[in-house]
């Protein structure tokens, strides 16, 4: 029996021994994961503020997009205003090149009388 009892002690031990050492590298564990831990936080950390000074970065390309697209919409208009001036200056172009192609087909090519000076009464008021 006392080779039962020293077999028994043993294995009790042996068990005893494993579990401490267990104990033992799952204390070592957690600390190492503790450890890991904190590092993955202060690298969240400075992400986070990497994340805060991007977002600034959008805010002030917001403002500046704003800006441009405020000077687009000045220039729409400005580009507008030309849009107009040049279909007047179209109008104008084909009125006078109406008026001369009507004096070109005129079938008399007799002078055309010359224009009153200024300050002279019209032909019209004589003739009244």
């Amino acid at each position: 029996m006392d080779a039962n009892l020293a077999g028994l002690v043993a294995l009790g031990a042996l068990i005893l021994g494993l579990f401490a050492w267990l104990r033992q590298d799952i204390r070592t564990l957690r600390g190492e994961m503790r450890s890991e831990i904190g590092g993955l936080r202060g690298e969240l950390g400075g992400l986070h503020g990497e994340l805060g000074g991007l977002h600034g970065e959008l805010r002030g390309l917001r403002g500046e997009f704003g800006g441009l697209r405020r000077e687009f919409g000045g220039l729409r208009g400005e580009f507008g205003g030309l849009r107009a001036e040049m279909n007047e200056l179209r109008d104008r172009v084909a009125r006078i090149e109406g008026l001369l192609e009507a004096v070109f087909m005129r079938r008399d090519l007799t002078p055309l009388p010359d224009p009153p000076a200024p300050g002279s009464p019209s032909p019209k008021s004589e003739a009244a």
